[in-house]
């Protein structure tokens, strides 16, 4: 990690802590806050892949599947959009569903370095398990939406804690001769 991703991942850290304030004080609205700002996350995220593909990836082997992955998740995130003016259980499930599959690829993702000898392997497993935990504890408090905001917001916490550990842990920097 350089300098300015290192830089990038506290501020990204920051504004998730700002992000799961604003969850904390908002009585009512919050799961509507929640839905707006995974929307927002989810079009940013296609959007910013599809520019990655048109700029590098269509030339690289495995750029259409980059290019599929983009679609579905700019798909996603203006469903979600959608979703905001449905009943919010729709939006609690929806929200169960990314917590779920971004840790059952964070979770993937440890055991691969670990059978690569990685040296953080277990905190990226960690934070895999925690996020599932995150998605099936808001279907649990399904009934309960303040209950699922404050979990979530929880799990905005412990995320930007992660990014923060991140960005000051040491990282060993690879040279080809």
């Amino acid at each position: 990690m350089n300098i300015l991703q290192r830089v990038l991942s506290i501020v990204i850290a920051i504004i998730l802590g700002a992000a799961g304030v604003i969850l904390l004080m908002a009585d009512q609205l919050g799961i509507y806050i929640v839905a707006v700002m995974l929307c927002a996350v989810l079009v940013i995220i296609g959007i910013r892949l599809l520019m990655y593909y048109f700029s590098m990836a269509r030339h690289k082997v495995g750029g259409r599947t980059l290019l599929y992955t983009s679609v579905i998740i700019l798909d996603m995130g203006i469903f979600m959009l959608y979703l905001a003016d449905a009943p919010t259980i729709y939006i609690v499930l929806y929200l169960f569903g990314t917590h779920a599959f971004a840790g059952l690829v964070n979770i993937l993702r440890a055991l691969e370095a670990k059978k690569y000898n990685a040296a953080h392997w277990r905190l990226k497993l960690t934070y895999g398990i925690v996020n599932i935990a995150v998605g099936v504890a808001c279907v649990i408090f399904v009934k309960y939406i303040e209950i699922s905001v404050f979990i979530f917001a929880l799990g905005l916490f412990y995320s930007a804690l992660m990014r923060i550990i991140n960005a000051f842990r040491k990282t060993s920097v690879v040279y080809i001769q």
